[in-house]
């Protein structure tokens, strides 16, 4: 505002000046030329310093701004009724006519700046905070309205650019682009979170954005979003790769509001093989928070599972098909079967990773050794019924459904509840039951093992409270601070096991799964040469189906002239001929079909490609959403 005022009022003085000086210098009086000059320097000073200020403040700059502008105005006033004035009855009494016209002007310049000056304050006292927020967001939505419509064509003229010569435009290329718990904070993650059920719709939305008049930069697309990452996989045509990632990111911009230089720190992006790559670790455990952990792998499924949806008819408006297509979703499934085969082949599903299954996992391999009894047999006492004792339930009923458990607890509801937990109860708990506090050291005295997991910031179990033991019992603490005592590990017949003591197998474990680790990526590289190569072939498809085509029409119209000399044929025979014509052209076609689907150099196949398209003067013939948006699809495509 202040810099708007600034240069309002030097544009203003900077006129009247002109007409001054022009008016005044025909008459060659250096008293007032030089007048003027202060005058202009009085003008500029208190403004410039006005433009240079930043608006930290609306109403605080407005406040600064009009005793600025009042100044200005005392100013003008004191210089036409002070010096000049009497200038000006001097010049007057000089008589001449032509010298009276010319001071009159100057006067009537000098009191137009007095109007305007004052008009000046007059508005800049009328101007609004609320007025001008509005006017800037208007100004903001207006500028993104902008960025949004320059990305777009960006895209599009990216994707314009001329295939090079040796490059065959079916090729097909994978993409992903995402943020994960490695780089991205949880509220960064939030504004890309996409539902499962909306995955289709979000992934139809990117195709939709990502259409021009040539055709569509991604064509397939598949969203795979958890509460660690959201990831979007898409292919393109391999000559759009650059306009499709940029199209993704533009998207993307567009949908979470976040700005380029804000969210592209957080995200990362692989194309290729490094994307296939990606994939293959994700489904494998790989990439998870937990090393190895199987959740994934079933998240990998349901996006696999949507990207190939069909809406049936009679299905709710607000269902979308899936808009993976053949590279995305057959990815996807190879990508499935690797998660499997990583865990049959290696072990990095094996060994407890989490405090809650160690203690589990501990109490097992302890169990004859400490207590002389099997852990199926063993009667267990969990103290508490927050998070850590539902998880170590999850981990227990995972082992042994039919594990003799009671859970005690202050508020019985509470306990009951997590007994009462889908996730709980569908793993086992049919011998369970829960007990008040008040019985706790009942409940000890009977029980093999005790997991200690309460809120507690002082121990609830000391040396005092298992002294003079009949039979030995196992100390699991779970918690911190320590719900045991450190001196229940004295006792006769006490077996203590710490936080600490938990650890060591969590980090033992993760050890184990770390040396896995090489054996899994082995398997993955291989696999993905395998779809590489697979990926390739497709390439071959849309020229091989316009091959076909073209070959059908020979067929068809060679039929049709030599149909005069067919007439006499019945029309079991007519088919035997129609068959018989189909068969040879098939035969003849069937080596190409095979060479494409050989196992070779990416640079080998694009260059049977180009000769196969060259050879017969082709035209790829797509299935979908490659085509520009005038052209119509053909009813069939073969599989290479």
């Amino acid at each position: 505002l202040c810099g708007f005022v600034a240069s309002l009022a030097a544009r203003r003085s900077s006129a009247r000046r002109l007409n001054l000086r022009s008016s005044v210098s025909s008459l060659r009086v250096a008293t007032l030329d030089t007048r003027a000059e202060s005058e202009s320097e009085e003008l500029e000073a208190p403004l410039s310093g006005l433009a240079r200020r930043p608006m930290d403040d609306v109403e605080v700059s407005i406040s600064e701004v009009v005793p600025k502008i009042s100044a200005l105005k005392n100013q003008a006033e004191l210089l036409r009724s002070g010096e000049l004035k009497d200038v000006l009855a001097t010049m007057k009494e000089l008589r001449k006519d032509e010298l009276r016209g010319v001071f009159s002007e100057v006067d009537q310049l000098l009191l137009a700046l007095v109007d305007a000056i004052d008009g000046l304050r007059d508005s800049a006292l009328t101007i609004r905070k609320s007025e001008l927020r509005q006017h800037f967001e208007q100004m903001d939505r207006d500028g993104k309205t902008w960025v949004n419509q320059a990305e777009r064509a960006a895209v599009s003229s990216i994707s314009d650019f001329a295939a090079e010569k040796n490059n065959v435009e079916t090729m097909m290329e994978v993409h992903v682009v995402g943020l994960s718990h490695h780089r991205a904070t949880v509220d960064v993650r939030e504004k890309l979170a996409v539902p499962e059920v909306d995955w289709n719709r979000y992934a139809e939305e990117l195709v939709e954005y990502s259409r021009t008049e040539h055709g569509y930069v991604v064509p397939e697309v598949a969203v795979l979003s958890t509460c660690n990452r959201f990831e979007l996989y898409f292919a393109s045509p391999e000559l759009k790769r650059v306009a499709a990632v940029e199209c993704v990111h533009a998207f993307l911009r567009h949908k979470s509001g976040l700005s380029s230089e804000k969210l592209d720190n957080y995200l990362f992006t692989h194309s290729g093989e490094d994307a296939t790559n990606h994939l293959f670790e994700v489904s494998s455990g790989l990439d998870s928070l937990v090393l190895g952990e199987a959740q994934i792998l079933a998240q990998v499924k349901a996006c696999h599972e949507r990207c190939i949806e069909k809406v049936e008819e009679g299905s709710p408006a607000h269902t979308y098909d899936g808009s993976g297509g053949k590279i995305v979703s057959k990815m996807l499934n190879a990508a499935i079967r690797m998660g499997k085969t990583v865990r049959t082949k290696t072990k990095i599903g094996k060994g407890s990773v989490s405090v809650s299954s160690a203690a589990v996992e501990l109490m097992m391999a302890k169990s004859m050794g400490d207590l002389r009894k099997l852990s199926t047999n063993l009667n267990i006492c969990i103290l508490g019924a927050g998070k850590m004792s539902r998880l170590l339930l999850l981990a227990l009923f995972s082992k042994n459904p039919d594990a003799n458990v009671t859970v005690v607890n202050r508020n019985l509801a509470n306990a009951q509840a997590i007994l009462d937990d889908d996730m709980v109860g569908g793993r086992g708990g049919k011998n369970a039951s829960v007990a008040p506090m008040s019985d706790m050291m009942d409940i000890i005295a009977k029980s093999d093992v005790v997991f200690a997991a309460t809120s507690s910031k002082d121990p609830v179990i000391t040396a005092k409270d298992v002294e003079g033991r009949q039979k030995p019992v196992m100390l699991m603490d779970i918690s911190v601070p320590r719900n045991i005592g450190y001196d229940c590990a004295d006792v006769e017949k006490v077996f203590s096991y710490s936080v600490d003591d938990l650890k060591k197998v969590v980090e033992a474990n993760a050890a184990k799964r770390q040396t896995e680790v090489v054996k899994a990526k082995k398997l993955i590289t291989g696999e993905v040469q395998k779809f590489k190569l697979w990926q390739a072939s497709q390439g071959a498809v849309p020229y091989l189906a316009a091959l076909q085509t073209m070959a059908e029409n020979i067929r068809q119209s060679e039929t049709d002239k030599m149909s005069r000399n067919l007439k006499g044929l019945h029309e079991k025979e007519r088919e035997a001929v129609d068959k018989l014509t189909r068969h040879i052209v098939d035969q003849i076609f069937r080596p190409i079909y095979y060479s494409m689907k050989a196992n070779e150099e990416i640079d080998a196949k694009k260059s049977k490609i180009w000769a196969l398209k060259n050879m017969f003067g082709l035209e790829p013939e797509y299935k979908r959403r490659l085509l520009g948006s005038g052209e119509q699809p053909v009813e069939k495509q073969l599989s290479a």
